[in-house]
């Protein structure tokens, strides 16, 4: 796979040392509102006092988008030709991020990106291995509709009663991860597609990582077309399914042994 890398100049971009968070944007065909949430990422980041660095990843999109990110500050854009997959993406950023926190956040315009100023705030107070959205939170909000509702519930519970995780919402698309672990589990992840976010989880607890703190999120209705489609969601359940076989197997537990 070959990536076409477009960086902001390089005095704009913060050294290796001097950054803290590393936001890594995946998207696939969002229009012009990719524009926007980063932009609006930019400046709650830079208000906020953070030094960061933002690594945009084109999931082969083919609607131009790519190009409306281009000299941005403190923005590196890796347009991909081929569509692999959000963890395929994510994969990807998160091998050029510097900080010392590494977040993503979906491009899709629902989640506000101050939501990552906030959960950096609580990962550094808290001293957090990770600080993810969870749309059940007491305090989160949802402008989503009820279909959508219904299948996020019904995904959670599948999980629950396969994995015994105790995070209640594993697939929203915001999180703040602590450096050394993401360097501990990423390697043994293998999922491209949406199931990424649930092996985060599996894997993180095969490690023996407990301090995960849910965070309260409003979920805004996407300002872009959803890319879960009925396809997707079967894509996601049967990919939910090989993780299961993979934990089965030891694959998560044998690495953390061996880390």
């Amino acid at each position: 796979m070959n990536a076409t890398a477009v960086a902001a100049p390089a005095a704009t971009v913060a050294r290796q040392s001097e950054v803290e968070l590393s936001v890594v944007v995946p998207f696939f065909n969002p229009g012009p509102v990719v524009r926007r949430t980063v932009e609006q990422l930019v400046a709650c980041l830079t208000e906020a006092g953070v030094a960061f660095e933002v690594i945009a990843v084109s999931d082969g999109s083919t609607d131009g988008s790519a190009a409306l990110l281009a000299g941005m500050a403190n923005v590196t854009v890796l347009d991909n030709p081929v569509n692999q997959g959000k963890g395929a993406a994510l994969h990807q950023g998160f091998a050029a991020a510097n900080g010392a926190w590494v977040g993503f956040i979906d491009a899709d315009g629902d989640i506000d990106p101050q939501h990552l100023v906030d959960y950096l705030t609580l990962a550094r107070t808290g001293g957090h291995a990770m600080v993810y959205a969870d749309k059940r939170h007491t305090a989160s909000v949802s402008g989503a509709s009820r279909a959508r509702k219904l299948i996020s519930v019904s995904y959670s519970t599948l999980v629950t009663a396969m994995f015994g995780l105790t995070v209640r919402d594993t697939q929203t698309g915001c999180k703040i991860i602590r450096r050394d672990v993401l360097a501990e589990v990423l390697p043994r992840l293998r999922e491209r597609r949406f199931a990424f976010d649930l092996e985060l989880f599996v894997a993180t607890k095969a490690a023996g990582i407990t301090d995960l703190h849910a965070a309260p999120v409003r979920l805004e209705t996407r300002v872009a077309g959803s890319t879960v489609t009925t396809k997707s969601i079967v894509r996601t359940i049967r990919d939910t399914f090989t993780i299961y076989g993979r934990r089965r197997a030891n694959h998560y537990a044998v690495y953390a042994l061996a880390a």
